[in-house]
């Protein structure tokens, strides 16, 4: 078994939502983490707030962002266990963000010795 990151990145706008509409969407998403869950192939998982740093250089410059208006904005993470990089992708086929136009970038974790 493999570990693989799910990056979801876009679907919905929490603030152009309502609260209606919002509850029926994170039961989704509750739903699918129990199916994962059940399933042995999920390991974690958490959104991310908006705004943050983004730093570079080598001045170790900050600025504000990434901004939730913004349609690339990563919303949040999961880490699975999966055989392989088309099992990870076929996990993918619940993921609740699609109906609003969001995106998963699957990536396998690298093994690392340490």
């Amino acid at each position: 078994m493999e570990k693989f990151m799910l990056i979801f990145q876009g679907g919905m706008n929490p603030q152009a939502s309502s609260p209606e509409t919002m509850q029926k969407q994170m039961a989704r998403w509750m739903a699918w983490i129990e199916k994962l869950n059940k399933a042995g192939k999920y390991v974690s998982g958490e959104p991310l707030a908006p705004g943050g740093k983004l730093v570079t250089g080598k001045n170790k410059t900050a600025t504000d962002g990434p901004y939730t208006e913004g349609k690339e904005v990563v919303g949040g993470f999961f880490v699975i266990n999966a055989e392989d990089l088309g099992e990870a992708v076929s996990i993918c086929d619940d993921y609740p963000g699609f109906d609003y136009g969001g995106t998963v970038q699957v990536r396998q974790v690298m093994k690392v010795d340490m």
